[in-house]
């Protein structure tokens, strides 16, 4: 790229000001969780079971505009994803855990060398 070698590179570190990783902070992480939980949680038993989790998958692809019918099938594999420590049924944690995952941002304060 730089036959004659006269352009000098140079690192530099993304800080904590710039948050990658994702969009909410843990504890918002924590209250979206709750908010899953209370909305597919239908018997209010403090988890959401297979039957449930049939509801949330569906809903999800009618979020993005998209007609499904998930079978049998299709809930026990999503489940399986959702349920973290595989009890058998989707935790309060097992939830708080995935919006971590993918909505959380990263905590570590260690600058990023590029």
């Amino acid at each position: 790229m730089d036959p004659n070698k006269q352009i000098k590179y140079s690192h530099y570190q993304i800080t904590d000001a710039v948050n990658f990783g994702g969009v909410l902070d843990p504890e918002q992480c924590k209250q979206l969780a709750q908010r899953i939980l209370a909305l597919y949680d239908g018997n209010s038993d403090g988890n959401i079971d297979s039957f449930e989790v049939g509801y949330m998958l569906s809903d999800c692809y009618r979020a993005m505009n998209k007609g499904f019918n998930p079978t049998p099938t299709d809930i026990a594999s999503y489940s399986r994803i959702l349920d973290r420590k595989g009890t058998g049924r989707v935790t309060l944690e097992d939830i708080e855990q995935l919006c971590l995952k993918f909505f959380g941002a990263k905590s570590d304060k260690q600058p990023t060398q590029y």
